[in-house]
This record gives structure tokens, sequence and C-alpha cells, in this order.
């Protein structure tokens, strides 16, 4: 197992109102972490209850959880955080408001002066050359510019990049994504998907060896094809897969989905939670589960 994949990694999903399976939950949800405060202290809570890190999307209101984090020394110190980009309804919303270009300038012009000038030489150059992998390059700084000076142990591409790719056949795209990030941010460079039997025979093929985010869980949910391939083809992959989607939206509780951990002998799992009392429920069994 990668030494930067490890243990019960808190999620992030209720933090910016997402539900997979309510939409009257995801209001509730959005209303109740509105306040960053509330956010944080469901980090602390975490880091109480043994979680290794945590993982954030570079949604707009980022900025503010990475701000307290950074405030408090020991969730910086102490939290690793796994970085999950982009966030994809924030480029749509933005897009089709103020462009593409409009869009960029905007995201650039929350950062420092040294970071505008950087980024604006490099997205510059992008554009005057048509060349897409320094394009990519810029994007990828714009994204990461609220994390600075975090632990960033890992980042992950979005499941909707990582399957686009893959079913395009883009292998150096992907190369280029994990340079990059080895190179630029010292961090591990990682692919969520939701095809996970599909991206591993592919990166296998392509002679990758990248570390996955995918569903696994007791009821196949989000498991594609279906949970005994992506069970079978998780057997056979060489490079380390965290389990995300444990509880299946909701539809398995935490004593089934550690169980599950535990047989298939996962060493990390991402797992959301919305009170210090689920995470102190779910996250203890969890860390228990998991492989040793």
């Amino acid at each position: 197992m990668d030494d930067s994949i490890k243990g019960v990694i808190l999620g992030h999903n209720q933090f910016f109102g997402i539900s997979h399976l309510s939409s009257q939950r995801a209001a509730e949800r959005e209303q109740k972490f509105r306040q960053p405060g509330q956010v944080v202290d469901i980090i602390r809570a975490a880091q109480e209850h043994g979680a290794s890190g945590l993982m954030l999307s570079t949604h707009e209101r980022v900025r503010a959880i990475a701000d307290r984090i950074r405030s408090d020394s020991g969730l910086k110190d102490g939290m690793e955080v796994h970085v999950l980009l982009p966030y994809m309804a924030k480029y749509v919303r933005a897009a089709n408001t103020v462009g593409i270009l409009g869009m960029v300038s905007d995201i650039i012009g929350q950062s420092d002066w040294s970071s505008r000038l950087r980024l604006g030489l490099t997205s510059g150059k992008a554009l005057l050359r048509g060349d897409h992998l320094e394009k990519l390059k810029a994007l990828i700084d714009v994204e990461m510019l609220p994390f600075k000076g975090l632990n960033v142990k890992t980042v992950f591409l979005h499941n909707a990049l990582t399957d686009l790719g893959v079913g395009l056949g883009m292998r150096d795209v992907f190369a280029f994504f994990c340079d990059y990030i080895k190179d630029r941010y010292g961090a591990t460079p990682c692919l969520c998907t939701l095809s996970s039997s599909l991206v591993m025979r592919r990166l296998e093929a392509w002679d990758l060896c990248v570390p996955l985010m995918a569903p696994f869980n007791t009821i196949g949910y989000q498991m594609n094809p279906s949970r005994e391939t992506c069970e079978a083809d998780l057997a056979k992959y060489p490079c380390p897969v965290v389990a995300m989607s444990p509880l299946a939206a909701g539809a398995a509780s935490p004593e089934v989905a550690a169980a599950y951990l535990r047989q298939m002998k996962f060493g990390s799992v991402v797992v959301g939670a919305s009170s210090r009392a689920h995470v102190a429920h779910t996250f203890s069994l969890f860390g228990e589960a998991l492989e040793a």
C-alpha cells in the first residue's frame, strides 16, 4: 500500500450539500455546513477518532475551509489532505455565466500576486502555442491554489475526466498528469473512477501503475459493470485502491460495510460523516477493519 494512502479518510460530499440518495438530505447538509466552523468541527472529530486525513474537492467554499485548517496547527500538521480535482459543476456554472476565459480569470484573481503572474504566463503561453498539455498544467495549478501550505498527500483526478480519458485512450494525458503532480507538488497522483474494472485493465495495458479510488460495497452500488467483475479485477490490480461509497449511499450499515472492508483486505477507505456521533461509530469500526 502506498504510504500516502492509508487508513480512514474523511470524505467531503456532506460538506458541499451532495447526496446521491436524497435531494432533501443534500439540501439539509448544504445548510448545515454552510459555515466553515461546522465543517472544521467534523474534521476535528474525525481526527480524534483516528482519521488519517480528509478528502477535499475544489468546490467554491473549499478556500474558507482550507484557511481554517491552516490557522489550526493541530489540523494543519496532523491531517493529511487528499485533493480531488476539478469540481466539475463549478466549471460548468462559471463557463455558462462568464465564459471560459472569464472563469479562469476569476479563479486566478483569488490568488496572491506571484501566483497570478506565474499562472498568467503559463496559461498565456499555452493558449498561444495551442499546447493542450500546457493548458492542463495551468488548470491544475489553478485548482491547487486553495491548498497551498497544507499537508497535501495525494491528488485525485475526478472520475468524470478519468472515465472519459480512459474511454478515449488518452494514455499520454494520464502519464503527464502523474508526472506533473509528482514533480510540481510532491504528491501521489491518483485517479477516481466509477468504472474501476475498465480503468484497471486499461492502465495495466498501458503499463501505468496509478492508485485508484473507486466504489466498493456489499450491494454493488456504482460498481460498473458489476460487483463480481470489479472484485475480480481488484484482486489482480498491482496498485493501491481506496474504497469509496462503502455505505452504498446509506443502503449498507457501518457494521456490514466494515465486515466487507475486512473481507476484501482494503488498506484505506473514504467515508463521509455529518455528525460527531456518526464519526465516532463509523470510524472506529472501519479503522479496526482495515488491513494492518
